[in-house]
């Protein structure tokens, strides 16, 4: 009887072990982007591109399992003239990560970049949020 006891004790140390093991850690923090120009040189260059209320700029880095990520989102809010056509969003979403690598001080600071395009709007008190967008590898740009 004490041998079987032994050897479940062990069993259920191996498994909660496993468990442990098997286990993904992420953790997740801000890393604001670092620029070479100005912060109001970057807005009015992509508003060349694209006519929008406002452009927000979201980075993180993101630890799992001990590999590091980090990703910057680009959100155009109401932006003017916005292609329907998919490869013609794509286009525009890669041309505007793009010029944003391109204003970094350390171009490979980010390895993913996500373009939204949102539009908001408010009606009766209530805003609603819809956007569609792309994400770009640092290396595509």
């Amino acid at each position: 009887m004490t041998l079987l006891k032994t050897y479940s004790t062990l069993a259920v140390i191996v498994f909660i072990s496993i468990i442990f093991i098997k286990c993904t850690t992420t953790v997740s923090k801000t890393k604001d982007p670092t620029f070479n120009v100005e912060v109001k040189t970057i807005q009015s260059d992509l508003k060349k591109i694209v006519t929008c209320e406002n452009i927000n700029l979201s980075g993180k880095e993101i630890t799992s399992d001990g590999k590091v990520n980090s990703e910057l989102e680009i959100s155009i809010t109401n932006g003017k003239n916005i292609p329907t056509d998919d490869l013609e969003l794509k286009a525009l979403g890669k041309q505007i990560a793009s010029d944003i690598k391109k204003s970094l001080k350390d171009s490979n600071e980010y390895n993913k970049y996500t373009v939204l395009f949102v539009t908001v709007t408010t009606d009766s008190g209530v805003t609603k949020r819809h956007w569609k967008g792309n994400d770009f590898k640092s290396e595509e740009l």
